[in-house]
């Protein structure tokens, strides 16, 4: 892994979680600027996919699948989840980088029991 690889999957963590965030703050925007603010968000988060791809990476969201050893991703919360192995991810705080198959940064989620 290259510190230009590792800077740029760092980058774009932040990226994703800064536009979680503004779609979070659309649900609350007035009437007359939400379309504004919804097209923006969707054309960053068009732009932040080309150049990832651009680079053979992407990004690994994890929401609503069983949390599994293998996952590429660290629970915040797997001790105080009973038994981790048979939790669902309830939300990715953090999604991982994939390149080439192979993860550059793992993600960061949070667990809950399977219902």
């Amino acid at each position: 892994m290259t510190a230009p690889e590792t800077t740029l999957a760092r980058l774009a963590v932040e990226y994703w979680k800064l536009l979680r965030l503004v779609e979070r703050v659309i649900a609350t925007a007035p009437d007359g600027t939400r379309e504004r603010i919804a097209s923006q968000a969707r054309y960053a988060a068009g732009q932040l996919e080309t150049l990832l791809d651009e680079q053979n990476m992407s990004l690994q969201v994890f929401d609503g699948m069983r949390f599994e050893v293998n996952l590429p991703a660290s629970p915040i919360n797997g001790d105080e989840v009973a038994d981790a192995a048979t939790s669902m991810v309830e939300r990715t705080l953090e999604p991982a980088v994939i390149c080439d198959m192979r993860v550059v940064l793992p993600g960061k989620v949070f667990l809950a029991a399977k219902e």
